[in-house]
């Protein structure tokens, strides 16, 4: 997996469990701390030393560019974070959650109704889910309502 904040890069290789930071937009790598193995990654827009991972063990913070992690909640899954201001998490049941604290706090919206596969935030209203079976659905509400977009 990659994510991007700025000019920083992070990468997560599932294969070998090893985190992977670029500060020149991929030139060059090096090896960081994970605080397990990750599930999912998400870079704090506007901050591309803030982080979040998710793990099986929880969700876990770094706020200097993956150097120290603290462990902030037990939620699981995958994340989108579109705006500084809202956190979106689907879990394995594919219900979503928002956040408005890094986290820390969670609400419950809705559910993607499957499995889900991928999850991405266009804004802290708009969300793209992909489910196992290959449907994508949109929400424009932040994860209350989804409609489907396509499916196989």
């Amino acid at each position: 997996m990659l994510r991007f904040g700025g000019d920083r890069v992070y990468g997560y290789d599932a294969s070998n469990d090893r985190l992977l930071v670029s500060d020149d937009e991929g030139r060059s790598w090096d090896e960081i701390d994970r605080p397990a193995p990750i599930i999912d990654l998400v870079v704090r827009p506007g901050d591309s030393r803030h982080v979040l991972a998710t793990t099986e063990a929880g969700l876990y913070e770094s706020r200097d560019g993956g150097g120290t992690w603290d462990r902030v909640g037990e939620h699981v899954g995958l994340l989108a974070w579109p705006s500084p201001e809202l956190l979106h998490l689907v879990d394995g049941r594919g219900d979503v959650h928002a956040s408005s604290d890094a986290g820390r706090s969670w609400r419950a919206r809705g559910s993607i109704g499957g499995l889900p596969a991928a999850l991405l935030g266009r804004s802290a209203s708009e969300l793209y889910a992909a489910l196992h079976d290959g449907t994508v659905k949109q929400s424009v509400d932040g994860g209350r309502r989804w409609t489907i977009r396509s499916s196989p």
